[in-house]
C-alpha cells in the first residue's frame, strides 16, 4: 500500500512540475491565420479574405500571466473581384455606410452575380453588376435563388489555392497558420508555418498546362506584435498590405434608366419569381456547372465558412472552426 501510494504522489509531482514547464514556456510572437475562398463562374470570381492575428491571452485576474489559451488581436475582412486579369478590392462604403458587411454567400445566375451581405445584423440580397461596380438592392428571398454556376477554372486557367498544413477540406477554400516565433508555434490555435521572412504573401494559382500564374492577395509584416500593433488607417507598422497592382473601387448603388425594364424573372423548381432589378449581362464562362437546387451550395457555404464568429478566446489546436 506504501509503494502504491508513493507511486501516486510522484506521478502527480510528476505531472504538475510539467504542467508548469508548458505554461512557463516564453508566450512570445504572434501568429498570422488567413482564410479565404474563391468562388468562380469560369471567367471571373469573388475572393472572400479574412485576416486575423493571435497573441497570448494573458488574463487580468491572473496578473497578466499566460494561462495557455490566445486571443486575437485583430481582424479584418475583406472582398475582392478578379475578371480574369486584374484584382479589384471592393470598399462598399457608398452603398453600405461601411468598408464592408459580412459577406455571407454569393452565386451566378442567368449571367449575373448576386451577394448576400450582413449589415448590422440585417441580410441584405444584391445584384453586382461587375461592368458598372454597383449592386442593385432585391426584395427576392435568397431561398428562392437556385444554386447557379460555379467552376474551378477562370478563362481556362485552373484555380489552385495556396498549400499549407491548414488548409481546409473544401475544393475552393484555403486556410493558412504562419509565424516567425518558435514560441508561437507551441500554443497557435493551427499549425503554423514557421519562417524566417517576416513579409509573407497570401496567393493563389492559375494554372494551365506547364504555365503558372501567381495572383498575390495580400501581404504579412510577420513583425508585428502586440507591442507594436496599430489599427488600419493609422501611422505607424501596417500589419498587412496589399499589392500596389490591386485597385480600390468604390461600389455604389446602380442607377436604373426609366427605359429598362425592372422585372427579371428567377426560374426555381418550375416557379417563376419576380424581382425589382434590371436586367445586366456579364461574361459567359466554359466548364461551369448549374443547378436548381436551392442557395445552400458550394459558394454559399464557403463564404459562410470564413464568418468571423471565431474571432474569440479559443484553447490552442482546437479542431473545429466551423461557424
Amino acid at each position: 500500500m506504501n509503494r502504491t501510494f508513493k507511486t501516486i504522489i510522484i506521478l502527480f509531482l510528476s505531472l504538475t512540475l510539467f504542467s508548469r514547464a508548458v505554461i512557463s514556456v516564453d508566450p512570445s510572437g504572434s501568429v498570422y491565420n488567413v482564410r479565404y475562398s474563391v468562388v468562380s463562374n469560369g471567367s471571373d470570381a469573388f475572393i472572400h479574405l479574412l485576416i486575423l492575428e493571435y497573441v497570448p491571452y494573458n488574463p487580468p485576474l491572473l496578473g497578466g500571466q499566460w494561462n495557455g489559451e490566445s486571443e486575437p488581436l485583430w481582424a479584418e475582412e475583406f472582398l475582392l473581384f478578379f475578371d480574369g486579369s486584374r484584382l479589384y478590392r471592393l470598399n462598399f462604403t457608398p452603398t453600405f455606410g461601411t468598408p464592408h458587411g459580412t459577406y455571407e454567400g454569393a452565386s451566378f445566375v442567368n449571367e449575373s452575380w448576386y451577394l448576400m451581405v450582413k449589415i448590422s445584423g440585417t441580410k441584405r440580397f444584391y445584384r453586382f453588376n461587375a461592368k458598372n461596380f454597383c449592386v442593385e438592392p432585391l426584395n427576392v428571398s435568397w431561398f428562392w435563388l437556385p444554386r447557379g454556376k460555379t467552376s474551378n477554372e477562370i478563362n481556362g486557367w485552373r484555380v489552385e489555392l495556396q498549400p499549407g498544413p491548414g488548409e481546409w477540406g473544401y475544393a475552393n477554400v484555403s486556410e493558412v497558420w504562419v509565424t516567425m516565433s518558435k514560441n508561437a508555434s507551441i500554443w497557435s490555435l493551427g499549425p503554423a508555418i514557421l519562417t524566417n521572412s517576416s513579409v509573407f504573401p497570401v496567393y493563389f494559382t492559375l494554372r494551365k498546362g506547364n504555365l503558372t500564374r501567381n495572383i498575390t492577395l495580400v501581404y504579412l509584416n510577420l513583425n508585428v506584435t502586440r507591442d507594436n500593433y496599430v489599427p488600419p488607417n493609422t501611422s505607424g507598422v501596417p500589419s498587412y498590405w496589399f499589392p500596389s497592382d490591386v485597385k480600390i473601387v468604390n461600389v455604389t448603388v446602380c442607377k436604373i434608366s426609366a427605359n429598362t425594364s425592372t422585372s427579371m424573372a428567377v426560374e426555381t423548381n418550375g416557379t417563376t419569381y419576380t424581382t425589382k432589378t434590371s436586367p445586366n449581362t456579364t461574361k459567359t464562362q466554359t466548364n461551369t456547372k448549374e443547378t436548381k437546387k436551392g442557395i445552400c451550395g458550394p459558394a454559399f457555404l464557403l463564404f459562410g465558412a470564413l464568418a468571423p464568429a471565431c474571432v474569440r478566446k479559443m484553447r490552442r489546436w482546437r479542431v473545429s472552426e466551423s461557424s
